[in-house]
């Protein structure tokens, strides 16, 4: 029987696809990691992989995330994009809040991250409630981008049907020439577009390991909000 169209030798080949872990990694010791902060155990693996990602010369970025939203009746969705901050109280993203992304934080405030980092073999998964910023946080941000991001962001109505991708490019290059003539260094931050925070009420700390008996770490966040419960968990 042919599953989904794919041939035998097709099918075959993606079942033997497996690249070992060379290296055998530490064990995770969860007896001295479930008295550390996750969001501390995050940015140690964050500048971590930063670190190794550069020596490497990757070309994948250490704060390209996945980002899980949901319809309110439950039908998901994900892309990646780019975390742009965090501090002890979340993680940080901007977008235009019209986008498919935006309308589903709307609808059902809850989402996903995720971070893999293939480099050394780990990955943090992170959820919880998520909150538009204020404006003055969107606007120092939105002024931080090159003004060609600026345009892109003024010029685009994110995952609306367009004509074509030269109407993208006919209303790219109008602004432009008008932020030209003007002389500006950067444009207003349109409403429809802006920063989001994280607030975590879990997360998972995954480290590959040699053998495929991952470690994986839970920490969640306790009824109170005053802390966080350590868990080991099943690969």
């Amino acid at each position: 029987m042919d599953y989904g169209g794919n041939s035998g030798s097709d099918r075959a080949a993606l079942e033997k696809m497996r690249r070992p872990y060379l290296e055998k990694h530490q064990v995770l010791d969860s007896s001295k990691l479930e008295l550390q902060s996750p969001f501390e155990l995050w940015k140690a693996w964050f500048d971590q992989a930063s670190q190794v990602i550069s020596e490497m010369g990757s070309p994948n970025e250490p704060n390209q995330m996945a980002l899980a939203t949901a319809t309110r009746d439950g039908k998901p969705s994900l892309r990646y994009l780019l975390l742009k901050g965090h501090d002890e109280t979340g993680f940080y993203f901007y977008t235009n809040y019209n986008s498919r992304k935006g309308k589903e934080l709307a609808d059902n405030p809850r989402a996903t991250v995720c971070m893999y980092w293939p480099e050394v073999h780990r990955m943090v998964t992170i959820e919880g409630d998520v909150a538009k910023v204020d404006s003055q946080r969107s606007d120092a941000y939105f002024k931080s981008r090159p003004l060609d991001s600026q345009i892109g962001a003024a010029i685009s109505s994110q995952s609306s049907v367009i004509a074509s991708r030269q109407e993208l490019e006919s209303a790219r290059r109008s602004l432009s020439e008008r932020v030209t003539a003007e002389g500006a260094e950067c444009i207003d931050r349109p409403e429809q577009w802006g920063g989001y925070r994280l607030r975590p009420d879990r997360f998972e700390f995954w480290q590959g390991q040699r053998d495929r008996l991952h470690d994986r770490l839970q920490f969640r966040r306790q009824a109170d909000g005053a802390g966080w419960t350590c868990e080991r968990l099943a690969p």
